[in-house]
């Protein structure tokens, strides 16, 4: 995983990398109860890695650092390399994937409360270890979308557009 060392961060964890669901996240800013506050993410993207179809109400502003990604807009596939900004305003169905044969780093600016929900989903990268999600992790997800008042789309969501989740 490539280190990003953006300067210090108030937040006791900063250093510790999540595992959410696939892709790896360090919040470089801490995290606080003010929903409306902004939150910057470094991200890693293994290649495979899939997040399926979702929307929020949270805007969410991602800058690829280093590979290239595919992302869904409704019902667009879009291909982004190293320098492009893929801007998704609140309730916009998206999706990302890396089909590529290497990993993507990007940026991630979004709000405490959307940073907040991807903590909650995440578990500690170094117990992850790479493996597929569990069925804990799932329930997790599953929970914590529903609490926040996320929308995921179903299994024919996502074939409907590529993405096999089985």
């Amino acid at each position: 995983m490539r280190h990003f060392d953006l300067g210090p961060s108030e937040d006791a964890n900063a250093d510790e990398v999540l595992d959410v669901l696939g892709p790896r996240i360090r919040f470089v800013t801490a995290l606080s109860d003010r929903d409306n506050d902004y939150c910057l993410i470094a991200a890693d993207f293994p290649t495979g890695i899939v997040v399926p179809v979702h929307s929020h109400a949270e805007r969410e502003t991602f800058y690829l650092l280093q590979g290239e990604m595919q992302v869904l807009w409704e019902n667009r596939w879009t291909t982004l390399s190293a320098g492009a900004v893929f801007d998704v305003p609140g309730d916009v169905k998206h999706a990302l994937r890396n089909v590529s044969g290497a990993s993507a780093s990007l940026l991630l600016v979004t709000l405490m409360r959307h940073a907040r929900f991807l903590r909650d989903i995440g578990r500690p990268a170094a117990l992850a270890g790479g493996g597929a999600p569990t069925p804990a992790d799932l329930q997790r997800l599953v929970e914590a979308s529903r609490a926040y008042g996320y929308w995921r789309g179903s299994p024919a969501d996502n074939s409907a557009v590529g993405i096999s989740l089985g």
